[in-house]
Formats: C-alpha cells, sequence, structure tokens
C-alpha cells in the first residue's frame, strides 16, 4: 500500500462533504475545519483484529463496526453525531485496492449516519489492522446528554431490543458486526421523556457488568428481573444475555410509569422493562426468590 495513492483517493473522494454547511475544509489540510455549537460530545473508540472481528471479515463489515462503536455511545448521551476522524493501521503489504476499498466503505457508513469523515491519519506497521474512529456530537437540544450517574431509588429499568448471542463462536460472524447504533431512539427517549429519562448508556461489555457501572456512577443498586429480559433468537438463557455483551442496545432508567412495560419507539426498536432501582449497590439478577451478583458479569479488558 502506498500512502500518497490513499490520500489522494480520499481526498479525491471527498466531494460529497460540500453537502454539509457546517463543514469549512474536510480532508486534504493539516486540520479540518468545522462549525460546531457547545456544547458537544467526543468520543473515540477502536476496533483491532483477532479482538474485535476475525481474519477474512469482509472489510465493509469492519468498517461498519468501527464507525458504529463510537456512535452507539453518542446515541446512549441522546446525542446526535455531526463529524467523524477516522486513523488506520494498517498491516505491512495490504493492498493499495483493499486500502483504497476500507476508505470508502467508512466514508460511505460515516454518510449514512450522518457524520462525515473529515479528516484522519494512516500508518503502516507489522502486525494487524486496526481502526480507530472519533466522533463529535451535539447534545440533544431540549433535555441535554443523558448520564450514567442520574438514576435514583425507585426508577424504572429498561432496554432496547434483545440481548445476547452477538458472536457466533464458530465463524466470528454474528450482529456484533451488524447492530444499529440507536441513535433515533435515544434522541425519542430523550424527546419524549425529557426529564423523566434519568440515566443511560449502551450496552457493550454485557448487561450484568453494564448495569453495574450505571448503578455504580448513580450511587443505587439495580435489579433485573431474570424473566423479562428480551432474548435474541436463538439464546436460549438469560445468563447469555447477562453475559456476553456487544449487544449496543440502551440500559437507561426512567420515573415510574413514564414509560409501559412494553412498547416500540418509532421505527419499530422495542423496549422492555427489565428491573427497578433500589437503594444500595451493584447490579443483582432476580432468578425466583433467588438473587444473583452481576456486578461483574460480562466482558471486562485485561492486560
Amino acid at each position: 500500500m502506498r500512502e500518497q495513492a490513499l490520500l489522494r483517493h480520499i481526498y479525491d473522494r471527498s466531494a460529497p462533504l460540500a453537502g454539509f454547511p457546517g463543514i469549512v475544509q474536510g480532508p486534504g489540510d493539516d486540520c479540518a475545519v468545522v462549525n460546531i455549537q457547545s456544547p458537544v460530545l467526543l468520543k473515540v473508540d477502536q476496533v483491532i483484529e483477532g479482538r474485535h472481528f476475525v481474519e477474512g471479515t469482509l472489510l465493509d463489515l469492519v468498517a461498519r463496526k468501527a464507525m458504529a462503536r463510537p456512535l452507539s455511545d453518542i446515541a446512549a448521551m441522546a446525542g446526535r453525531p455531526a463529524y467523524a476522524l477516522a486513523a488506520a493501521i494498517l498491516p505491512m503489504g495490504f493492498p493499495q485496492a483493499r486500502a483504497d476499498e476500507l476508505f470508502d466503505a467508512l466514508s460511505r457508513w460515516a454518510l449514512h449516519w450522518g457524520c462525515p469523515l473529515v479528516g484522519g491519519d494512516i500508518a503502516v506497521a507489522h502486525g494487524v489492522l486496526a481502526l480507530s474512529i472519533s466522533i463529535v456530537g451535539h447534545v440533544h437540544p431540549t433535555r441535554g446528554p443523558v448520564y450514567r450517574h442520574g438514576a435514583v431509588a425507585g426508577d424504572e429499568v429498561f432496554v432496547t431490543g434483545a440481548l445476547g448471542g452477538s458472536l457466533d463462536a464458530v465463524t466470528g460472524m454474528g450482529k456484533h458486526l451488524s447492530f444499529e447504533p440507536r441513535l433515533a431512539e435515544g434522541a425519542w427517549l430523550a424527546e419524549t421523556l425529557g426529564a423523566r429519562l434519568h440515566a443511560m448508556m449502551d450496552i457493550s461489555d454485557g448487561l450484568g457488568i453494564d448495569a453495574g457501572r450505571l448503578a455504580e456512577r448513580s450511587g443505587v443498586g439495580i435489579q433485573i428481573d431474570a424473566g423479562s429480559v428480551p432474548l435474541s433468537h436463538g439464546v436460549a438463557s438469560v445468563d447469555h444475555a447477562v453475559r456476553d455483551g456487544e449487544d449496543y442496545e440502551l440500559l437507561f432508567t426512567v420515573s415510574p410509569g413514564a414509560l409501559p412495560a412494553r412498547g416500540e419507539c418509532p421505527g419499530g426498536c422495542a423496549f422492555t422493562r427489565v428491573g427497578k432501582v433500589l437503594a444500595g449497590h451493584g447490579a443483582s439478577l432476580k432468578k425466583g426468590d433467588a438473587l444473583e451478583d452481576i456486578t461483574g458479569a460480562g466482558f471486562e479488558h485485561r492486560g
């Protein structure tokens, strides 16, 4: 792969950015220049071959996941994405055609979600393919950002979509490559509920560990009802829904009675009441009369 050729490919294909009036200068200079409102949301996330996708995964799916992961966090704050930056580490010997294909896919998915690529960086090194995506987003214009730390005792706990079974352990495929960041759903919840939407985050590492994180930040306890957790197709056990991770659904708490126990957001994404917020700490799973501590149930990065 020749860096200058890839850069030329990127510059030549940046014409669609002219349709975004907030972009003053896109790829091709030392910095991008954009007009943004204040305050803004900032998020960076990455995907690494062998960790977040297996060797041989279609580049379109790699690019899609790379872009969707940080967008899921923008959704969790009820924000709207505005601009994206992409940094790529390409393995030595990465073919020029595949480098062009990868950038085209990143640009296409960025435009699909309304956050055009305005800049980035390229490096070539021994090792595996790695992508780092940074997103600049706008806060919700009326509700403002929705944090993890707003849950209070008495709140009802909800999730969007269905949980578990995100990864096929044999093929490495699965919904972890094709999930939809819940941008519209997060914005709708903020618009509809306003101040009754108390806390929210995305479920990236597992319902257990992420509910524990939300509980810790809010200084409360969260109790999940095992029988209420919506399971993905083919998932037989709530334990998978609690631990598998990479669902990228929204976990949120609301004032009692603010939403029905089950319903749909505009566009058809379901939401389900799965538990309640209590005085205390940590996250627990209620199975009949038994309580299981699930505060650490899920994926945790270890060195």
